[in-house]
């Protein structure tokens, strides 16, 4: 009996690791964490293909560009970076405030580093609790040293972070998790039990995943498979 060829997968390059990727379809189920954004891995994505390597990546951080010009910094463009470029290999998000070891759009001339999620977070979110859009704003709206505070966890905001605010109310809130119509309760019980990140982390990658397009996802692995066909019939020849 003939034994099976081993499956000749097509594979892609990142520059942000030097083994080959393939396509993976992530489930919730398999909690992995992306090594881009240090996120859930979740729908379409790529996967190292050396079976001891765990290097995934989103496809939304696949496709990341590799400069921005972002409003939050107006006078110099942010480049993508594939890890901090730091010596203690970290760097604290001048958006939300927390730390990251994984990619980050960094400002080399002004030290300023956003997450990669928080880099693509809209400039409007609604509360069905609150009448009026909550709208994004790179500083909180005090002055003269006054204390800013979440009116929806009712925790300081720190003055140079982000947050979303209605001005005709003075109402503003964390740009995550306090930003989303969620039962705060319920949250801070999850708070309690779990590390205090993966709320605030999952939603910040959620306006990022929601730009995830599933046929664009097939029509680059068709040309990851063309791109392989035509490998395979140049080495005939």
């Amino acid at each position: 009996m003939a034994s099976k060829k081993p499956v000749n997968r097509p594979s892609v390059r990142h520059p942000s690791h030097n083994h080959p990727l393939r396509v993976f379809k992530a489930q919730n189920e398999d909690e992995i964490i992306c090594s881009g954004c240090e996120l859930d891995l979740t729908g379409q994505a790529f996967k190292c293909t050396k079976k001891k390597c765990d290097y995934f990546l989103h496809k939304s951080c696949f496709d990341l560009p590799c400069e921005i010009n972002h409003m939050s910094h107006p006078d110099h463009p942010m480049t993508l970076l594939y890890s901090p470029h730091y010596d203690h290999q970290s760097y604290a998000c001048d958006a939300c405030g927390e730390y990251g070891s994984g990619f980050t759009y960094n400002c080399s001339v002004c030290k300023y580093d956003v997450h990669v999620g928080c880099a693509f977070i809209p400039e409007t979110v609604e509360r069905e609790d609150h009448e009026h859009p909550l709208t994004l704003l790179y500083k909180i709206p005090c002055k003269d040293g006054k204390m800013y505070v979440c009116d929806v966890c009712e925790e300081e905001v720190s003055k140079n972070l982000w947050t979303y605010y209605c001005k005709e109310c003075d109402y503003g809130t964390h740009v995550h998790s306090c930003a989303l119509d969620e039962d705060y309760e319920e949250e801070e019980e999850e708070k309690e039990e779990e590390n205090r990140e993966s709320s605030s982390a999952a939603s910040r990658m959620k306006s990022l995943m929601k730009a995830q397009d599933e046929m664009a996802a097939m029509k680059l692995e068709s040309r990851m498979k063309k791109a392989a066909n035509n490998a395979i019939i140049y080495s005939i020849r």
